[in-house]
């Protein structure tokens, strides 16, 4: 199926104590905001903010199985947080294809990561695919 303008596909998550535990064993970030829920209560937060990490995570999925698929290779991510997420909010990554290029097989996305009604993130991506994957 040929990737084109306007094509979109959505993944909803959610991060569980489990997901927040290995990421933080796996990346050695043990940074309090994400682990103390004193500490984040402190700053103004209503607990501990999942990892920025966990959120790129889910989007990689999306970008790999969906859009540009598992022939795609990212070339570039841009991701902009606006609000926090917390463990156990449900979530959900909403991404479109906003250009593509046959001549370089440039896909290029935009996304959005939302809890509710609550803007987490947006952002953009870049992927480049084989020849022949780009719908003009």
């Amino acid at each position: 199926m040929a990737i084109r303008v306007g094509d979109r596909a959505t993944s909803k998550f959610v991060v569980d104590d489990a997901t927040m535990r290995w990421f933080r064993e796996v990346s050695g970030d043990a940074s309090r905001i994400h682990c103390d829920a004193a500490y984040a209560k402190s700053l103004g937060y209503d607990d501990v903010i999942v990892y920025g990490g966990i959120v790129l995570m889910h989007l990689s999925n999306l970008l790999g199985t969906r859009i540009p698929g598992m022939n795609g290779t990212s070339i570039a991510w841009s991701i902009n947080y606006h609000r926090p997420l917390y463990v156990g909010e449900a979530s959900e990554i909403l991404l479109e294809v906003v250009y593509v290029s046959p001549a370089t097989r440039i896909v290029e996305g935009r996304f959005r990561i939302m809890a509710g009604e609550k803007s987490v993130a947006t952002g953009t991506t870049q992927s480049i695919v084989p020849a022949g994957e780009i719908e003009v």
